[in-house]
């Protein structure tokens, strides 16, 4: 069983990359969150599709607020922006800066990344690095990264891994 003493842990440097970006939010409770996101990577990779762009790493979703609504990003990593002018849509080519970052590792289906969060919330107390729940907006703007594919991996083999990024 997953605890705050046996989360994944490490501490990285995550490398800048170009990725098409598109933002989008949810209410709070996971339903519409999974079901927001699910509608956003849908719409995003519609766009890396018709622009035959080239993915080059796994898809993200960057949070940057979670209260009574959760405002995120879906981010797909891509090679290079598309050869004409988008136009209007509200997706957008842009690099993902570096940073350095805790990054922990889900397993296991999306709905169950809330206990997981849990866990990391203790681990960040025991670590000194928080004190409440409300002590998450100091780590925004955080995100997922989703390694393998939930139409093809049975939900008990999902990985995800989360990202906090830290000041040097």
């Amino acid at each position: 069983m997953l605890t705050a003493a046996n989360l994944e842990f490490a501490e990285v440097q995550v490398a800048p990359i170009l990725a098409a970006r598109l933002p989008s939010q949810s209410g709070p409770d996971p339903a519409s969150i999974g079901a927001a996101m699910h509608t956003a990577f849908e719409s995003l990779m519609g766009f890396v599709l018709r622009h035959n762009l080239m993915v080059i790493g796994q898809p993200r979703a960057i949070y940057t607020a979670y209260g009574a609504e959760v405002a995120f990003t879906v981010a797909i990593p891509v090679a290079a922006g598309p050869e004409t002018a988008v136009g209007d849509s509200s997706i957008r080519v842009e690099e993902l800066p570096a940073t350095k970052a805790y990054r922990f590792t889900h397993h296991g289906p999306y709905p169950e990344l809330a206990q997981t969060y849990g866990h990391i919330t203790e681990f960040m107390k025991e670590k000194g690095c928080m004190e409440s729940e409300a002590d998450w907006i100091r780590y925004m703007p955080m995100w997922e990264e989703y390694l393998n594919d939930p139409e093809t991996t049975p939900p008990a083999e999902l990985r995800t891994y989360i990202y906090l990024p830290v000041a040097d």
